[in-house]
């Protein structure tokens, strides 16, 4: 006999406690669900204001800097200011965007070094393809390349540098640095308050 035909011919108490019983299983099912899986994302949680861009406190963990370019060969438009997230630290460039899907209203992420380095950058659990381009100790353009994201699965990604000692590096959205007008013969400034 169909289930449908066995739940009418049967009196209405019963039918409520089915309900009842059924109802309690797939609350009881969708909380576990919740803990075991939902419960630990995001890793690192948050509040964002309504319109999801930070504030200019930034990205927690990291700090902010203005960013003024001056344009170089063959860009129309003039050097223009605009705000990064800063990773200034050891600890804060090992991390970068890991995890992140946005730059949450900021152009990029600025990379500083105390002194001329030839470290090398990675996309590891990184899932935003980014355009990275690095800067000498005077500011000046040096290079640029796009890098596609290495997923977790992935035991071994690519290494990525300029081949020459730099001082910054600026990572932003791939193929975005032409819109901050980075490029050969453009010089970046940093510093100020967002």
């Amino acid at each position: 006999m169909p289930l449908d035909r066995l739940l009418l011919d049967e009196p209405p108490e019963r039918w409520l406690r089915f309900l009842a019983r059924s109802s309690a299983a797939l609350l009881a099912l969708g909380v576990l669900a919740f803990l075991v899986v939902g419960a630990n994302r995001p890793a690192n949680p948050y509040l964002l204001p309504p319109d999801g861009r930070l504030t200019a406190a930034g990205l927690p963990g990291f700090g902010t800097a203005k960013l003024t370019v001056a344009s170089g060969y063959g860009f129309h438009r003039p050097g223009s200011d605009t705000c990064a997230l800063v990773a200034s630290s050891t600890k804060q460039q090992a991390v970068g965007l890991m995890g992140q899907t946005s730059l949450h209203g900021f152009a990029g992420m600025l990379f500083e070094f105390p002194s001329p380095t030839e470290t090398l950058f990675y996309m590891k659990n990184t899932v935003i393809p980014l355009t990275v381009a690095w800067f000498g100790s005077d500011g000046s353009f040096l290079v640029s390349v796009d890098m596609q994201p290495c997923p977790s699965s992935e035991t071994i990604c690519p290494t990525y540098g300029p081949g020459v000692p730099y001082q910054s590096a600026l990572e932003v959205p791939e193929g975005r640095l032409g819109s901050l007008g980075i490029g050969p013969g453009s010089v970046l400034h940093t510093g100020g308050a967002c």
